[in-house]
């Protein structure tokens, strides 16, 4: 009978050309998903490599108008942030900084302040600060040089050309905390020691330039005895102002209390002994 020839018609053919037929499908899938990654792969390495025209300057800048005379990046992550950068309004102190510069004020805020984290909370604080140095002090502009946040950044206040609020002739670096409570991190004294290093390569300051603790030049406890303790190992600190040691700054021709740009009070209106650390 015809009819088992008529069943095996529709059976797939068991040939040497099916077999072939069907390796070549197979073949060509395989193919065409190692094409498929290929270019995926080439798409991923344009993204992440840059080409001639998107070659990133070493230099950081946070804005196309940002500019800075001092270097963006001091070395080991210690970026500079500018006045633009953190949000600091057109002002300035009244004073031009005396280069090159015999001593380095260290400060901090204190005021129960505790280190700010990161480049938007820091921004925040400097902000504040300089409001209420204007506001509330009736400064010309934020009494710091340069200041130091928890991040390890250096936040530009005055800056290396104007005079701090505190004496002409010495360079203000504030740490943006409380130090009678919280001790500084080791991102904050390695920023401070890079900042130095700036200073002293552009021959910004003496050769035999001095860094001294802001209760060594005023009454105060800033900058806290936790920083204090890590000040006094430094191999730039001089210990005037203490026991058995002239007043800082007094063979340059500096005052006894160094606080150019602050009111006097008298006694009736603050006590001289007062515990009051804010610097600002």
């Amino acid at each position: 009978m015809n009819g088992n020839n008529n069943q095996n018609k529709l059976m797939p053919p068991n040939t040497p050309t099916g077999l072939k037929y069907e390796r070549v499908i197979v073949y060509s899938i395989i193919f065409l998903f190692i094409i498929a990654g290929m270019v995926l792969l080439f798409y991923v390495i344009y993204l992440t490599y840059p080409s001639s025209d998107k070659i990133i300057s070493r230099e950081i800048f946070f804005e196309d108008d940002s500019y800075s005379k001092s270097i963006p990046n001091l070395g080991n992550g210690h970026v500079v942030i500018d006045r633009n950068n953190w949000g600091a309004q057109n002002v300035h102190g009244p004073y031009e900084l005396t280069h090159p510069i015999p001593y380095v004020l260290i400060t901090h805020i204190g005021v129960h302040s505790e280190n700010c984290p990161d480049v938007h909370v820091c921004s925040i604080k400097m902000r504040t600060l300089q409001d209420a140095a204007i506001a509330e002090r009736n400064l010309q502009d934020i009494p710091s040089n340069f200041y130091i946040g928890g991040d390890g950044n250096v936040y530009v206040g005055r800056g290396w050309d104007t005079a701090n609020a505190y004496a002409n002739m010495s360079l203000a670096v504030c740490f943006m905390g409380d130090y009678g409570r919280y001790e500084p991190n080791d991102l904050q004294l390695s920023a401070l020691e890079h900042l130095m290093t700036y200073g002293e390569k552009n021959d910004l300051f003496t050769k035999d330039y001095k860094i001294v603790a802001h209760s060594q030049t005023r009454a105060t406890r800033s900058p806290g005895i936790k920083l204090y303790e890590k000040i006094t190992k430094l191999s730039r600190w001089y210990p005037c102002g203490q026991a058995g040691y002239e007043k800082c700054g007094v063979e340059i021709g500096l005052p006894a209390v160094w606080a150019q740009e602050y009111q006097k009070t008298t006694t009736a209106t603050k006590p001289p002994n007062s515990n009051n650390t804010q610097t600002i």
